[in-house]
């Protein structure tokens, strides 16, 4: 069988799949669901009484491409570094939500890896700052808030 990113644990919307589920759980309405990793806007929008939360999802870069003629192969980009990126758009994407309007609550979701682990360690003012909550989907689908 092919390799496959969107089979990995750690691909964006398998991440995003778990926190939709545990949300829902949690008796979180989903208002909005996006699949479609490349589309703008944020990925998950649930609404529990009279809260709204909009959260922004993340996957784990692969080591390997994961389209075009060199899907599979070794990429020379190492993940810390895309990884960082990423969580610096989420950042910013929630960040403008919450200057748009300051009632909602904002989430970022990420798989569990310790580069994550040690940008949310870094940011820590922001989440009592602006209330940030981050969703961590661990490998075996369970999900923890930070």
């Amino acid at each position: 069988m092919e390799w496959s990113y969107e089979q990995e644990w750690f691909e964006e919307t398998n991440v995003a799949r778990k926190i939709r589920s545990f949300l829902e759980k949690q008796g979180w309405r989903i208002v909005k669901f996006n699949e479609d990793k490349r589309l703008r806007g944020p990925d998950v929008v649930a609404v529990k009484g009279d809260r709204k939360l909009v959260i922004e999802v993340k996957g784990y870069p692969s080591t390997r491409y994961v389209r075009g003629e060199k899907k599979g192969k070794l990429k020379p980009t190492p993940p810390n570094l895309q990884a960082k990126h990423w969580f610096s758009e989420a950042l910013l994407s929630v960040i403008r939500v919450k200057s748009q309007n300051p009632m909602v609550e904002i989430g970022i979701g990420l798989p569990k890896f310790q580069k994550y682990v040690q940008l949310i360690s870094d940011v820590e003012i922001l989440k009592k700052c602006l209330g940030i909550k981050f969703y961590i989907v661990k490998k075996d689908g369970g999900v923890e808030t930070l």
